[in-house]
């Protein structure tokens, strides 16, 4: 697999500090990415939606829950000339989305393998909207005290995909449950996933330690994160507002899509309003790997070259629609938790951008 074009390594610095430093660099890109999200709030909102609002709501709720992340937003935004609130908003962006739109739609795909004697295999598609196709980065983040933290990000926001240097790894999947419904109308915004994420990559030394972080944080978003650990451990914890619930690997595989597998979860997942990709999906992948446990990326990523008009593995935009809502798989990510490394690269697993996929009768 080929590497992300854009890589950035902070220098050894303090939350707020580095935070300064990250802003400055990319100081126009994260006013795009700002700037993006504001329209794509706005774009899917069911009603009147008030953006200024939520993002005060969502850096009240981080200097709340996350305060040591707050102080490197507050970095940022100093950094990039822009507002805290608005740099919260992206990092926030999962339960603003949720708040303005809790219907959702389905995206990425996991893969992790744990053959035996080997490496943990772990690869996701990053599915997201095709106006984000440039607002993202490979981010190093070496800590004072010696710890490394790898994340596939984007620009502003804290952490997404990763791995740390204690051989932890993370990847996300979006989820929808009906709790977020309630959790919404409260008006709060809960510790949002993707700082739930950069915790974990920064504190976690294995998936045991990463299970008890994510499981304490209480949401107002349903997400999957998966973590995948050097010893050859994999755990899934569904989180939602009365979650978590824990879906671990059967026979050494693990394979997420977008729909609640867990006990805890399932009776209020609304996937199934969505559409039926996410079932789809996780079926092609198990099937594809039924006789066997993968050994490298490159087979689980050729399981995943896999297109459906109603939405493959491999996800690339209907173009019939407002382009702001243009959906497709931004990236692919192999995370090697022995060495340490993330393998990205941009677009699906076909290496396509664009693929003509008709949008069914």
């Amino acid at each position: 697999m080929g590497t992300v074009t854009i890589t950035f390594t902070s220098s050894v610095l303090s939350p707020h500090a580095r935070g300064v430093e990250l802003g400055k660099r990319f100081g126009d890109e994260v006013a795009a990415t700002v700037a993006s999200y504001r329209r794509l709030f706005e774009t899917v909102a069911l009603g009147p939606f008030d953006v200024d609002l939520w993002s005060d709501r969502a850096w009240t709720s981080i200097q709340r829950v996350a305060p040591q992340n707050a102080e490197e937003i507050a970095g940022i935004a100093e950094g990039a000339g822009l507002s805290a609130e608005q740099v919260a908003s992206v990092n926030a962006r999962t339960e603003i989305v949720v708040a303005a739109n809790p219907t959702g739609r389905t995206e990425c795909s996991t893969v992790v393998s744990l053959p035996p004697g080997r490496t943990p295999v772990a690869v996701q598609t990053w599915d997201w909207y095709d106006a984000m196709s440039d607002g993202w980065l490979c981010w190093v983040i070496p800590h004072p005290d010696g710890r490394v933290v790898r994340t596939v990000t984007e620009f502003g926001m804290l952490a997404k995909i990763g791995v740390n240097d204690r051989g932890v790894g993370v990847m996300l999947n979006m989820l929808h449950h009906r709790d977020n419904a309630a959790a919404v109308a409260t008006g709060e915004v809960g510790h949002p996933v993707h700082l739930i994420s950069r915790s974990v990559l920064d504190d976690a030394a294995s998936t045991s330690q990463a299970v008890e972080i994510a499981s304490g944080a209480r949401t107002s978003a349903a997400t999957a994160l998966t973590f995948v650990d050097d010893r050859g451990d994999a755990v899934s914890v569904e989180l939602f507002p009365n979650g978590p619930g824990l879906v671990r690997a059967t026979d050494r595989l693990l394979v997420r899509t977008n729909h609640f597998v867990s006990d805890e979860g399932r009776d209020g997942c609304l996937a199934s309003t969505i559409g039926v990709s996410t079932e789809l999906r996780r079926d092609h992948l198990l099937d594809a790997f039924a006789g066997h446990r993968p050994t490298s990326a490159e087979e689980v990523v050729a399981a995943m070259t896999h297109h459906l008009p109603d939405g493959g593995v491999c996800r690339h935009p209907f173009t019939g629609t407002d382009p702001v809502l243009w959906h497709r798989t931004l990236a692919t990510v192999a995370i090697d938790v022995r060495a340490r490394a993330l393998h990205v690269r941009p677009d699906g697993p076909c290496g396509h951008r664009m693929l003509t996929v008709e949008q069914p009768a």
